[in-house]
């Protein structure tokens, strides 16, 4: 990893967060979110890594994908989640907690520089989903 840049060392580190949400499902014994936040932490890396190094490879496109159906299928969960479990004030909380890192995830992606907030998103992503799974357990 030596010849990559700063932004780059910092996309592949900050996946290491994402491995959060998987263990506190696990805790909770939610292990359908368990399974889709693995399949993140097992995927987004390898995504990223190819994304950097072999964009035009078989292995790109296949990162990318299941990296997309894992994250979506996550993101779809955690709006059920918290419509059949959350509650009056805090369900509209997580709601607009949630939302907002799908905007911080769109915005990074068409209108800024991805490389720069994307590892942000590696960041708030998990610390929302973690967020979700203990308040409503």
């Amino acid at each position: 990893m030596d010849n990559l840049s700063k932004d780059d060392h910092f996309m592949m580190l900050s996946n290491i967060f994402l491995i959060i949400p998987a263990i506190v499902a696990g805790i909770y014994h939610q292990w359908l979110y368990c399974f889709f936040a693995s399949g993140i932490f097992i995927f987004s890396p390898l995504f990223h890594w190819y994304r950097i190094k072999d964009r035009v490879s078989k292995k790109f496109t296949l990162f990318k994908t299941f990296d997309w159906l894992f994250a979506i299928s996550a993101f779809i969960y955690m709006y059920l989640y918290i419509y059949f479990y959350g509650y009056n004030l805090n369900q509209n909380i997580l709601y607009i907690l949630l939302t907002g890192v799908v905007i911080f995830f769109w915005y990074g992606w068409k209108k800024a520089d991805y490389k720069k907030l994307h590892p942000w998103f590696h960041v708030i992503a998990p610390l929302v989903s973690t967020t979700i799974l203990v308040t409503l357990n």
